[in-house]
């Protein structure tokens, strides 16, 4: 989990930035439910799901800057 939290702060890119393009994906989440994710604190499905969803945004992002 901290993993991409460190990948998005050598981005650029805070957790609203995360939340507006897991939106485009449609994936509707609440800031405070991002960071319990990104934390570790949630662990059931659908976290695993936006996790794998911000680990795609990041490679995306990623090869844009690359």
């Amino acid at each position: 989990m901290s993993e991409i939290k460190s990948r998005m702060a050598e981005l650029g890119m805070s957790q609203v930035d995360m939340i507006l393009e897991l939106q485009k994906r449609g994936i509707a989440i609440q800031p405070p439910m991002l960071c319990s994710i990104l934390r570790g604190v949630y662990t059931y499905p659908k976290a695993k799901q936006i996790l794998a969803e911000c680990e795609n945004i990041l490679n995306e992002k990623e090869n844009e800057s690359a």
